[in-house]
């Protein structure tokens, strides 16, 4: 016997708001009025049992079409109710009717106040099955001749994904704008999810677009993130997505977190959607793998530019302000740009770019020192890799600042005054990268006077000199400087920072003598005179007047990264 939609009572609303958004715990918060909102309607299967369609799909397949099902059921009893024996049948707009498979991992019995999904499947050797209408449970008495069908519920389909890509395919799905709130219709969560950021991303196994995901918890309770997947479409392909998040991820109440969909994708494609789809398992009664049955639940466009986060203008020397769920960054550690400059680098086919933050742990205990990475992007839009120095302390202590350089490589044709700048978090959404802050900042000149900068250290230069030996047929350089040296307070200079590189080069552009002079340890520069061994290469003659170049010195994991800061004649 067919029951009627189970829709009209205080009690039946209630239960209704457990079926689909996991407990009368998240109706407890203030009402959210998600972007889309996709009624899902429950149904009396027995006295105690409730019926709700999760998801519907209609697949096309290389020989034929797919079929997958799930229900979310409710026992609103006061005791263990049992789910009637039943087939699963899908009715069509020609009035074809077909049986699905139900999974294995099907619950037979609901404990009180219990959900479940059972999960149906069929692969049908036909695309023509046409628009699905409906599905039914129908019990079937097999010892009775001739047997008998009894329909326990029959449910209309609202929401049918038939697959496919492009425009038409996605007819049949919600659709939202990018960065517009959303909810997963059908799905057992009363989260809501937002398109924050979108790149694509050069891999040594090829291009990944990589998506940001902001989870909002507007409930009362704890709540796991559910399974569900994001795939990219162009007009004529899909390309399937996996979360780079592999444990649960739970939001208590009023939390929100992002997410990471990782979606290989063919080179010079052009991306017009992603999809949202629910996911589910199907397990064969015969012992065969298991598969996962997608459907669509949600369509939203691809952004043409990319969604990349605003560069927002920046002052050299302020706080930086990071995404509050940005976890790569303690929130007790405050970041600081404070240098930017861009260099010509003599002898060499490129620029250098060089900058410089400064970490400052602003608690009482010592923390980690942050492992960020970072991206220079030109006024036309090409962007630089930073390369972190080799030797970072790992542990900073309270109340002291500590100095961290990036060295950017870009071409002599780089002309741009002004740069955007991210702060690259490398670890949420591993291998891949995300955006934590983008600064726009425009680069330092460097000045005409004495005083060189290197923060946190200012160099006058008050003389410098070069003097030539000659002996047993070659000659040795030595480099005379007075110097006064200043340094911020509670800004540690270690092993780890960066040197002052002299190079003595001749008339003719060779590099006759060089040496490298550090700020720290027994032959550090000091305030006053000093004397530097700067012999170099082994030449029988030389060509003067002689020029000296000072350059900062940074090691990096690709080699001495060198900002030129001084030229003197």
């Amino acid at each position: 016997m067919k029951k009627r939609p189970w829709k009209s009572s205080l009690t039946a609303i209630m239960l209704g708001a457990m079926i689909v958004q996991g407990g009368t715990a998240a109706w407890a918060a203030e009402p959210f009025t998600p972007t889309v909102v996709a009624p899902t309607v429950n149904y009396g299967l027995t006295k105690d049992i409730r019926a709700a369609i999760k998801s519907v799909a209609e697949t096309p397949t290389a020989t034929g079409s797919q079929l997958a099902v799930t229900v979310r059921l409710y026992n609103g009893g006061t005791a263990q109710n049992r789910v009637p024996e039943h087939e699963l049948r899908v009715q069509t707009s020609s009035g074809i009717s077909y049986t699905l498979k139900p999974s294995a991992s099907n619950k037979a019995s609901l404990q009180p106040k219990e959900i479940t999904e059972l999960v149906y499947f069929a692969a049908i050797d036909s695309k023509e099955i046409g628009k699905i209408e409906g599905i039914s449970f129908v019990n079937v008495d097999l010892y009775s001749y001739p047997k008998i069908e009894t329909t326990l519920l029959s449910m209309p389909t609202n929401q049918v994904w038939y697959g496919g890509t492009g425009n038409a395919a996605l007819e049949s799905i919600a659709s939202v704008q990018w960065g517009q709130d959303f909810v997963i219709s059908g799905v057992n969560s009363g989260l809501t999810y937002k398109t924050v950021e979108s790149s694509i991303q050069n891999t040594e196994t090829g291009r990944v677009a990589v998506v940001t995901v902001l989870v909002n918890n507007p409930g009362a309770g704890r709540e796991t993130v559910p399974a569900f997947r994001v795939d990219a479409q162009s007009e004529s392909k899909n390309y399937e997505g996996k979360r780079t998040e592999v444990a649960p991820v739970v939001l208590a109440a009023g939390e929100n977190t992002y997410i990471h969909y990782a979606i290989p994708v063919e080179s010079g494609v052009t991306l017009t959607n992603i999809v949202v789809l629910s996911t589910d398992t199907f397990v064969p009664k015969d012992g065969g793998q298991p598969s996962e049955l997608a459907t669509a639940k949600l369509a939203i466009n691809w952004p043409v530019d990319g969604a990349s986060v605003a560069a927002a203008e920046y002052k050299i020397g302020q706080p930086i302000p990071f995404h509050a769920q940005a976890k790569v960054i303690d929130k007790s550690t405050e970041v600081s740009l404070m240098e930017l400059h861009l260099h010509e680098n003599p002898g060499e086919g490129y620029k250098t770019a060089v900058a410089k933050f400064k970490l400052t742990n602003t608690s009482t205990t010592p923390t980690a020192t942050p492992a960020f990475l970072t991206e220079l992007t030109s006024k036309l839009g090409a962007s630089y890799q930073g390369v972190r120095q080799t030797n970072v302390t790992s542990m900073m202590n309270p109340g002291l600042s500590y100095v961290v350089s990036y060295s950017y490589i870009v071409p002599q044709s780089e002309d741009s005054e002004s740069f955007a700048l991210k702060i690259l978090d490398a670890q949420a959404a591993a291998p891949y990268t995300t955006t934590i802050a983008a600064l726009q900042t425009d680069l330092q000149k460097e000045t005409t006077d004495n005083i060189i900068s290197l923060y946190p250290i200012d160099v006058t230069f008050k003389d410098i000199t070069v003097n030539m030996q000659y002996a047993m047929g070659t000659y040795s350089y030595k480099i005379k400087l007075d110097l006064s040296i200043t340094q911020a307070p509670n800004v540690v200079v270690d092993n780890n920072f960066s040197k002052l590189r002299f190079e003595i080069v001749d008339s003719l552009g060779r590099v006759v003598g060089s040496k490298d002079a550090s700020f720290n340890g027994p032959n550090k520069l000091i305030s006053g005179s000093q004397i530097i061994d700067a012999t170099g290469a082994n030449l029988d003659q030389f060509s003067s007047p002689f020029t000296i170049n000072v350059y900062e010195a940074i090691d990096t994991p690709t080699g001495i990264a060198k900002r030129l800061i001084k030229v003197m004649k």
